[in-house]
């Protein structure tokens, strides 16, 4: 098992790295979304948009 992790140790980080910032993003955005911020970004009351 250890020689497999060193062997494709560099993969591995760059998907935990991947991984990691994916977890980020989609945490952010339901933060937001929890907060009542509008996730199109356009944070106007009057809009046509059904992004709420």
């Amino acid at each position: 098992m250890i020689p497999f992790i060193l062997e494709n140790l560099s993969t591995i980080i760059v998907g935990a790295v991947v991984l990691g910032i994916i977890s980020f993003a989609l945490v952010r955005t339901i933060l937001n979304y929890r907060k009542g911020k509008s996730p199109c970004g356009c944070g106007c009351d009057n809009c046509s948009k059904t992004c709420r």
